[in-house]
């Protein structure tokens, strides 16, 4: 848990711009090293449990490598312990879209990774590694990526994926009023078909998280044959609708999701075998944290994501449960309402109640240590991460008070939106409401369920400040960019600074890591502290826990579980 229901994951030399960028959009963003062994499966989709990143190493003659075989993660080149059965997965809340296109929930994410494929992905480590595309080549001037696509693979509705396909998923994605990923995918300016297994995606600007961003949902595929049959309905009957491991076969609101064995999926292990394993995957929403431990505890469930900071010391020595975790790029923020006609409108507000807030108490109290410090969006794992950037360091709540009495409006009171239906979460807004109140800040908890905590957002109609945290990702740019970039999808708190813009529209288009990390300090600089767009407070760790008997997994930093490999022992 991040602070509330998360929303929604290093330098080398100096080289020519095509070998950094090539480099950078085929070895992603991060240099964590992950000790036990992960979850993508097969012929591409997993790397080793030793492998590491690091964001500049640069690919042979400037191309990207094709897919390596691998053996299923953890298991050498052998199947766990049994192929087969049923693993129930709790989940902290229901899953809000399946059309990826829309999605803007850590929840959904959960669900989309078992029934689509995206063209990349990621390792344990987060390096990025070849998925539906097999390789990828950037020109010259940076502003033209080409995709060579895996051939012979069809969608769950039998349709076939293709050149055809991907030009009208990314152009849906970027054209569609109302789509959640425009932003992200705002530099591209056309997708042209070369031939059946090659597509182009052309450039307005050289764009380095490129890759980064296709890892996720700008880079699902869909197909357009369920997407358009089922019109509107699409959000909740996705149907057949991927490439994935596992196909949705049902979704009972509020109360479950079943996912089936795609038995024509492309993945196999390093000996052949086929994936998935499991032959069910069963998704509950399970809001109480208290809850879901006990259904891992009784056996009802065999896998979560998302355990209770006071439940973890206790997790660690239960011997009927398995607990991992590894560091992640998700944060834990206020999103705060920066719209014109709401109250913190007025930039001192939000610095106030930054500057009231005891980060260190939060984290030793409200979340018993597990995760760090945080002061603004770029995590610890990212290239341009400064760890001497620590603006509130002590909490000031008498320069907090000297700030509200500044705006000349009397005491500060304001609405704090907070999920529903977890003790957990609503402890650690209190504690929050706690600090603020030494600087004789009204924070009022309201709390509402979560989906309707992100429309408010979305409509950007909430009144003050929501708990809502991000699951974060692995360049910073996807902890940075729409949530402070003017009108941008994800920027709920309608922020906008036209320095903060210039900045990260400059990071984007660099060659340079050195002066992308230049950009995105100077931006974090002005939307923390200068003209801040939000209070951050603490950046998390990504969990997984399961029954002793689940083989197969590891976690990753974007928190996301990949169970194809997954496996129960018998």
């Amino acid at each position: 848990m991040l602070g509330g229901t998360p929303q929604g994951g290093k330098r080398g030399p100096m080289r020519s711009r095509r070998e950094f960028l090539t480099s950078l959009f085929s070895a992603g963003a991060i240099g964590l090293i992950v000790a036990c062994g992960g979850g993508g499966g097969s012929q591409a989709p997993a790397a080793s449990s030793n492998a590491t990143s690091a964001p500049a190493q640069p690919a042979a003659g400037g191309q990207a490598a094709a897919a390596p075989t691998q053996a299923a993660p953890g298991q050498a080149a052998s199947k766990p312990a049994g192929a087969g059965g049923t693993l129930t997965f709790v989940l902290e809340n229901d899953v809000i879209d399946f059309d990826p296109m829309l999605s803007r929930a850590f929840v959904d994410r959960n669900a989309h990774y078992q029934i689509y494929d995206s063209l990349v992905r990621v390792d344990p480590s987060g390096k990025i590694i070849p998925w539906l595309a097999e390789k990828w080549d950037l020109s010259p001037d940076g502003k033209k990526m080409t995709f060579t696509l895996r051939q012979g693979v069809k969608y769950q509705d039998g349709t076939p994926f293709d050149a055809d396909s991907v030009k009208w998923n990314i152009d849906r994605y970027r054209n569609t009023d109302g789509s959640a990923r425009k932003g992200e995918l705002a530099p591209v300016a056309s997708v042209d078909v070369v031939d059946p297994s090659t597509v182009a995606f052309t450039l307005s600007t050289p764009f380095s998280p490129l890759l980064s961003l296709l890892v996720d949902r700008a880079g699902m595929m869909v197909s357009r044959a369920v997407a358009e049959s089922a019109g509107q309905d699409f959000t909740r009957k996705a149907f057949k609708a991927g490439t994935g491991p596992f196909v949705l076969t049902e979704a009972v609101k509020d109360d479950h999701m079943t996912f089936e064995k795609n038995p024509d999926w492309w993945g196999t292990d390093a000996s052949g075998g086929k994936l998935p394993l499991l032959d069910k995957i069963i998704i509950r929403p399970v809001l109480d944290s208290n809850v879901r431990l006990t259904n891992l505890k009784t056996g009802d469930a065999q896998f979560a994501n998302n355990i209770a900071p006071k439940d973890v010391a206790g997790v660690k020595t239960d011997s009927t449960l398995s607990y991992k975790e590894v560091p992640g790029y998700s944060f834990g923020s206020l999103t705060t309402n920066r719209s014109p006609g709401f109250i913190f409108n007025e930039a001192r507000y939000v610095k106030a109640v930054s500057m009231a807030i005891d980060r260190q108490e939060l984290l030793d109290k409200a979340f018993f240590g597990i995760g760090v410090v945080a002061y603004g969006a770029v995590a610890p794992g990212h290239f341009s991460y400064d760890p001497n950037f620590k603006p509130y360091e002590k909490a000031d709540p008498d320069g907090a008070k000297a700030l509200v009495d500044q705006v000349g409006k009397g005491p500060l009171s304001f609405e704090l939106l907070v999920s529903s239906g977890d003790p957990a979460t609503l402890q650690q807004a209190q504690l929050i409401q706690a600090q603020l109140r030494r600087a004789s800040i009204d924070a009022q908890l309201v709390q509402l369920e979560f989906a309707e905590i992100l429309k408010q957002q979305s409509d950007h109609v909430f009144k003050g400040m929501s708990f809502i945290g991000w699951s974060g990702r692995i360049d910073p740019d996807g902890n940075t960019y729409d949530f402070n970039y003017t009108g941008r999808p994800n920027n709920d708190g309608q922020y906008s600074n036209p320095d903060v813009d210039k900045l990260l529209d400059e990071q984007r288009q660099s060659s340079d890591m050195n002066e992308r990390t230049t950009a995105l300090r100077k931006a974090e600089q002005i939307y923390v502290v200068d003209d801040p767009s939000r209070p951050w407070f603490r950046f998390g760790v990504a969990q997984q826990c399961t029954t002793t008997n689940v083989q197969g997994l590891a976690p990753y930093p974007d928190q996301i579980p990949r169970f194809q490999n997954a496996a129960l022992a018998k």
